[in-house]
């Protein structure tokens, strides 16, 4: 997947394109792999909660700023260093809140970010041009800040999905 080494802004690609639909695909193999990532190219996709654990990290640590401390964050940290061609990363759910720490740690790298159902609380309403929500997402619906998706009244499994974004 070539966008001339950048994510594209949604302005640019619009949500008709492949762009989510790719997206879907690789966050579908980095939630069926071992360690929650999978890396294609220069692109980076990282899972949401899987495991116990990660429901510790999603309600302690994330609410507290620490998300640096869960074991999500640090399995994609030894994969982002492992894989130095990676420039951009792509995250649902738990993989959002992993890939912006992600992306904020490693400032001199200029990581870009693609955020699906993320669980920030952002009221300012101005809009990021990387973050994704489904109307009635549970999990992201106090991050006013990311581009919604009205699916309609569908389940709230269905509502923080990381697909349906065509």
């Amino acid at each position: 997947m070539k966008f001339n080494n950048k994510i594209p802004l949604v302005k640019g690609v619009g949500f008709s394109s492949n762009f989510h639909n790719i997206n879907k695909l690789g966050l579908g193999k980095a939630y069926a792999s071992d360690n929650s990532t999978h890396i294609d190219g220069e692109n980076m996709y990282i899972a949401g909660t899987k495991t116990a654990r990660d429901v510790f990290s999603d309600w302690i640590k994330i609410p507290l700023g620490l998300t640096r401390y869960s074991t999500r964050y640090k399995e994609a940290e030894e994969v982002l260093k492992a894989n130095p061609q990676v420039k951009n990363l792509i995250g649902h759910s738990l993989g959002s809140a992993v890939s912006d720490e992600l992306a904020k740690r490693n400032e001199g790298k200029q990581l870009n970010t693609t955020l699906y159902g993320s669980p920030f609380v952002d009221f300012t309403g101005k809009q990021s041009d990387n973050r994704y929500r489904h109307k009635f997402d549970p999990v992201s619906i106090l991050d006013r800040g990311s581009k919604t998706v009205d699916l309609g009244l569908v389940s709230p499994l269905k509502a923080h999905g990381y697909s349906d974004y065509e």
